[in-house]
């Protein structure tokens, strides 16, 4: 039995582990800008940059109740965004490749981001997996667990 770094096992359902201390970070970013907005804001706007910040917030909160499931005995990807969003699925065959998006800003490398590319239909849709700071090595052993778990052919 493997076991992997960003997944827990159910049987053969693989869960994605989600990033909850992000989501926590941006979330307590948020509050902290709320205070201090309410302290010591004196602009005519400070209810807009309150709204703003409270709904990123609660945008943070709801994101870690999302759920990435592969299911390797029906093949399928179960994909919710929120506990109260309906579930996607996606089959293994409709997976077209991974995408490793990096953001850099003054050669300054601020963002990276792992992406699943899945063509439905005539559509393509873009599963986010996870976001990393200043690196990408995290994402590519993410996109190689996935490999494995998907059984796809190793390079």
């Amino acid at each position: 039995m493997q076991t992997f770094k960003y997944f827990e096992q159910e049987g053969n359902t693989y869960k994605l582990k989600v990033q909850k201390g992000l989501f926590y970070t941006i979330t307590l970013g948020c509050i902290a800008a709320i205070i201090a907005l309410l302290i010591y804001s004196t602009s005519k706007a400070t209810f807009l940059y309150v709204t703003f910040f409270a709904f990123v917030g609660v945008l943070g909160v709801l994101r870690t109740t999302g759920i990435i499931a592969f299911d390797n005995q029906s093949r399928e990807i179960q994909r919710k965004r929120f506990f109260f969003s309906a579930p996607v699925s996606y089959s293994f065959d409709d997976f077209d490749h991974f995408l490793i998006s990096k953001q850099k800003s003054y050669f300054i490398t601020v963002s990276i981001q792992a992406i699943m590319v899945m063509r439905k239909g005539d559509k393509t849709r873009h599963i986010l997996l996870a976001q990393t700071l200043f690196t990408a090595k995290p994402l590519q052993k993410l996109s190689e667990e996935i490999s494995t778990i998907m059984g796809l052919p190793q390079t």
